[in-house]
């Protein structure tokens, strides 16, 4: 501690010279001019020199880590193992205990089951694939629109009845398909992707097709053996389903011609709804033309709706706890979050621990924070970037460290009538800091080379003027200056001395009795 008290000695002294010169000022110095019975007063005087001054703003304050989280239980359970203590070095990810949370497993398989029933309830109750669940808008469901493009067939609903149970079908005949058989000779000549061509008598000319299905499976007749083929062919918009003509299947051995039947369409659904109620809306009519995705018809909200919404909260409650779950029995193993030391040890083999139970504290040195109060009359003097010179005290001694100012408080706090600012200076850890420890800081605030210096305890202030006593032959003469910088050693001086001036600095009362003299400050 000795570098500790020789900064506070040297301080004390300092701001006691200037504190006194300052406040009693020039007329408090010349009323002892004249001396006493005891002796007489002699100056003591230090001459104007021109140097390098250097401006420092000095703090005591306490380190702390600059990174530094909490080790937490993400499964209740029992403590089974610890693999940490106090003060090891540990890595992010590191496993520090593990907790037997087996009781998780049997609640992740009851909710699973839980889900499962659920969602093929809800699947029916929307008129939705399982998968479609989690997504199905309950509100829009109401809304019944077309599956496909195609026209409409069966729509007898009507605005404030019941709906309908199919509500009606949609078609799309642009396409039309044929299903036929052929013997066995002509089912030979045929294949997958063979041209076609299609006569009616309900038009001239003929319409193409392509074979989109020969199906090797014998079917038996009355007296052969006879297989399916299948047609699909492009509906100019006057054949429907039971219309009959001819097909004609070019193949590389000859003409294929067999007398069929119109079958179905390329495609056609079914429209039902999940839900029954009054109709709200109709927005289409028996036999238009609608594409995918129009809306037939609007439902009134009805209780089956009501309860279909409630099931579906109750799905996603149980998809977000089941998820919930899942992520404690990854938890198990309670690792760091950081890289760092460990600062306390919270649990014990054996200990019954909640989720979200601390573990450890775990604590990052590498960098690290000085935390510093700095008087009001000098806060102004900070900013952040500035370098500061650190001081501990180590297991080699007294060692400094350089820092730099990353933070200077706005608002400071009063106590004792004085009002201080929180200063942050971070460092680099060069291995033995840990938080907690004391230590000083400089901060620079300026260097100014080559410039003219006067002692710092020969300035004193007259009617908010900076004022020095200079020596003319036996007297001191007062000489108005302008001061720069200034430290607790020199004050720049700007104007009113020159280099090589003697200004005096103290007193000194000379003893007759004794035949010496000793320094002599009258303040």
């Amino acid at each position: 501690m000795q570098g500790f008290w020789a900064k506070w000695k040297k301080w004390i002294v300092i701001a006691g010279v200037v504190i006194a010169v300052v406040g009693l000022g020039y007329w408090g110095i010349k009323a002892v001019l004249g001396g006493d019975s005891e002796g007489k007063l002699v100056m003591v005087v230090k001459p104007v020199t021109r140097g390098d001054i250097e401006v420092t703003v000095w703090g005591w304050g306490t380190l702390e880590a600059t990174e530094e989280e909490d080790a937490i239980s993400g499964a209740a359970g029992i403590v089974k193992d610890i693999y940490f203590d106090v003060g090891d070095e540990v890595v992010a990810g590191q496993p520090l205990a593990f907790v037997d949370a087996g009781s998780i497993e049997i609640d992740i398989r009851r909710k699973e089951i839980t889900l499962d029933l659920l969602r093929l309830e809800l699947a029916k109750a929307f008129g939705v694939t399982p998968e479609e669940v989690a997504t199905v808008d309950p509100e829009a469901a109401l809304v019944l629109k077309a599956p496909l493009s195609g026209r409409v067939e069966g729509f007898t609903a009507e605005v404030g009845a019941l709906v309908p149970s199919p509500v009606c079908k949609i078609v799309d005949n642009t396409t039309l398909k044929s299903k036929f058989l052929l013997p066995k000779s002509l089912f030979d000549k045929v294949s997958v992707g063979q041209s076609a061509s299609f006569a009616c008598d309900r038009f001239d000319g003929a319409i193409s097709g392509v074979v989109t299905k020969a199906d090797p499976t014998p079917i038996a007749g009355e007296s052969a053996y006879y297989y399916e083929v299948e047609v699909e062919m492009k509906n100019p918009g006057l054949l429907k389903v039971g219309d009959t003509g001819q097909i004609t299947i070019t193949t590389p051995t000859g003409d294929v011609q067999e007398k069929i039947e119109v079958t179905g369409y390329g495609a056609e659904e079914t429209v039902n709804t999940p839900f029954t109620g009054k109709i709200k809306e109709v927005f289409i009519k028996e036999g238009i033309y609608v594409k995918e995705g129009d809306p037939i018809l609007e439902l009134e909200a009805g209780d089956a709706l009501l309860k279909a919404m409630e099931k579906q909260l109750e799905y996603k409650q149980a998809v977000l706890e089941l998820d919930e779950l899942r992520a404690q029995l990854g938890n198990v193993n309670i690792v760091s979050p950081i890289d760092g030391v460990v600062m306390t040890k919270n649990v014990k083999k054996g200990q019954d621990i909640a989720k979200g139970t601390v573990v450890a504290k775990v604590s990052n040195f590498t960098e690290m924070n000085l935390l510093l109060n700095i008087d009001e009359m000098d806060i102004a003097k900070l900013a952040e970037g500035q370098t500061a010179m650190l001081e501990f005290w180590g297991p080699e001694g007294r060692q400094q460290v350089e820092g730099t100012v990353s933070k200077v408080g706005v608002s400071g706090s009063v106590g004792k009538g004085i009002s201080s600012f929180n200063v942050v200076v971070s460092v680099t850890n060069p291995g033995f800091l840990r938080p907690g420890m004391w230590a000083s800081a400089e901060v620079y605030i300026a260097k100014k080379e080559n410039v003219l210096l006067c002692p710092v305890e020969a300035v004193y202030k007259e009617d908010d003027k900076w004022m020095v006593d200079i020596k003319e032959g036996d007297e001191r003469k007062p000489v108005e200056v302008e001061i720069g910088a200034m430290n607790y050693t020199y004050a720049e001086i700007l104007s009113g001395l020159s280099e090589g001036q003697e200004v005096v600095v103290a007193m000194s009362k000379t003893n007759p009795e004794e035949g010496n003299s000793q320094p002599y400050y009258p303040y």
